[in-house]
């Protein structure tokens, strides 16, 4: 094909830009959404480093959705021909004269050149403030609101000609990614029940997937996280519960490798994310890409690695932070989104937790739309969302059977006696993506892009899981759980079929398997429950949100895994 023969060639005699730049006139300008938050301190330092990314537009991007499709279409002659990000680059990549003349105005106007990604459409700059500042014409002002401090551009950026720009990123560290972890209330260890890895193996059907060597070996799972995961806790977790030793890799993003993530941040979601994608492909190795802060614009770094340097070695991603669309800044949706489609072109895959306030990932009180949960709204991630599973447990408290699973929901709301669930999982329709095509057959005929795709055990209540983090600790729920663990499954599933070559997109695999005859022997199709946001769940905003039914909805999507039969099936 094309793509593959044709090289990327750096703009050999482009007219590069050498001078600064001013705009052609002076227009009224509005203020940016995040300069409208909190008040006004004053400037940001004129020689703190800001760091930007700028995008460019990617050449044949039409031939890119007909790859894609291409990718998963049995007989075709790019079936299971996933790229490098190096051939992305050279075939998807910016025009390489427009690149080159990026590259050199940003050098003219005092910027530092910290990265050209593989995918020569993204550069990394950075510059002092104050020369981010005059190259985009609007102030840079530092806030404070809520006890928080934060940066912001007070205008939109004005952007010349020779940047050839998309979208700019990093003008602002307002938007914050969270975690979708929740911990079960004044939970005491061994006063509930809670799963272990042996227990989940039983209810999600594991077991004879192990007992013939299928454990991820070979494999690599990635988390993109902020908080690094502790070895030793790690060790600890897998001897309590008679685990192989898995080998972990850690990478820090933009600073040193750190347990804390920022105020009121620790390590507690790195740590279920790797407890519960080993204990699921306990062969597997898991690389952690820490982001330094929960910034969106450092995430923006950590998505990047993963995708842009990690995408010819790692093709199985799990990540338990989001933030609600109409929370994301439109650049951020741009970006990102590019580099999950950049991730489906090169066979790796993201899985991301769908949320943990149901159909209200906002969690404002004051949004009148229901609001759904990104990266995991994005056409290119798999979205997780959360169950509750009701299984036989025997006297001495193991799982001897699965028996059936409702939607996470609020529990009764009651404060005081601790078993009332403090969270419900994320679903609903994106405001910002149409309906893809591998939805089209199954979800609801309402044009937008549906979540949860898939879900799993999720409450922190009635089935939370023990983690390891300092000591042993039970009730620890939320989407997060669900998302590594089905990471995990695809680990499994690469490992099953011998290569990430044998593998088709799971967006469209796993729809498939649902419209096929023998769906029932794939998902749990979880039929109850209701994923709404109740009065006394502590919101303004009341929800009524969506009710599991047969098939798809918007509450569960098409389930959880049957793993033995879904991975021979697969």
């Amino acid at each position: 094909m094309k793509f593959l023969t044709e090289v990327f060639v750096l703009g050999a005699g482009a007219l590069l830009i050498g001078a600064a730049w001013a705009p052609a006139a002076s227009a009224p300008r509005s203020l940016t959404p995040e300069a409208l938050h909190g008040r006004i301190v004053g400037p940001v330092p004129a020689l703190a480093p800001i760091e930007i990314h700028v995008l460019l537009p990617g050449r044949n991007e039409d031939e890119l959705d007909r790859l894609i499709a291409l990718q998963s279409t049995a007989g075709s002659p790019a079936y299971g021909h996933y790229l490098t990000p190096e051939e992305f680059g050279r075939y998807f990549g910016a025009d390489p004269t427009d690149y080159a003349n990026a590259i050199a105005t940003l050098r003219a106007n005092g910027f530092t050149i910290a990265d050209l990604a593989n995918n020569r459409r993204d550069i990394v700059a950075a510059a002092p403030a104050a020369a981010v500042a005059a190259f985009f014409h609007t102030p840079l002002d530092r806030h404070v609101e809520g006890g928080r401090s934060f940066y912001a551009a007070r205008y939109a950026p004005l952007i010349p000609a020779g940047l050839h720009a998309d979208v700019v990123t990093g003008l602002d560290d307002y938007h914050l990614l969270y975690s979708h972890m929740r911990v079960r209330p004044r939970f005491v260890s061994g006063g509930y029940f809670s799963w272990s890895p042996a227990d989940i193996a039983v209810g999600y059907d594991l077991g004879p997937l192990y007992a013939v060597g299928l454990n991820g070996a070979g494999i690599t799972i990635a988390n993109a996280t902020a908080g690094a995961a502790s070895a030793s806790d790690l060790a600890h977790f897998e001897s309590d519960f008679k685990l192989p030793k898995a080998k972990l890799v850690s990478t820090g993003i933009d600073g040193p490798l750190s347990t804390g993530c920022g105020s009121g941040c620790d390590n507690g979601e790195s740590t279920l994310d790797v407890d519960w994608a080993t204990a699921t492909a306990r062969g597997a190795t898991f690389h952690q890409v820490v982001a330094h802060t929960t910034a969106n614009n450092d995430f923006d770094d950590v998505y990047k690695y993963i995708v842009d340097k990690l995408g010819a070695t790692t093709h199985v991603v799990t990540t338990s932070w989001g933030g609600c669309e109409q929370d994301t800044s439109h650049a951020e949706l741009v970006l990102d989104n590019g580099y999950f489609k950049q991730a489906v072109a090169e066979g790796q895959w993201w899985f991301s937790a769908a949320g943990d306030n149901g159909t209200d990932d906002c969690e404002d009180g004051s949004t009148t739309a229901n609001s759904v949960d990104f990266p995991g709204s994005s056409p290119y991630v798999i979205s997780v969302g959360g169950t509750n599973v009701h299984a036989t447990i025997s006297a001495s408290g193991n799982v001897t059977k699965y028996g059936s699973e409702t939607a996470w929901e609020y529990g009764n709301c009651s404060e005081n006696d601790g078993l009332s669930s403090n969270g419900a999982g994320g679903g609903g329709k994106s405001i910002v993506y149409a309906k893809p095509s591998y939805q089209k057959a199954l979800t609801p005929k309402d044009g937008r892009r549906d979540v949860p795709d898939v879900s799993l055990l999720a409450d922190d209540v009635n089935d939370g899981l023990f983690i390891y983090q300092g000591g042993l600790e039970g009730g620890n729920g939320g989407t997060s759980e669900a998302a590594p663990q089905w990471a995990g499954l695809l680990a499994i599933i690469e490992q099953y079929y011998g290569s990430y070559t044998g593998v088709v997109d799971p967006h469209v695999r796993l729809y498939a398997l649902a419209a096929s005859a023998e769906r029932a022997s794939y998902f749990h199709d979880v039929s109850g429950g209701n994923n709404g946001v109740p009065a006394c769940a502590g919101d303004i905003a009341v929800f009524p949100g969506y009710t599991a039914a047969h098939g798809y909805d918007l509450a569960t999507g098409l389930g959880s895994y049957i793993a033995n039969p879904l991975v021979g099936a697969y």
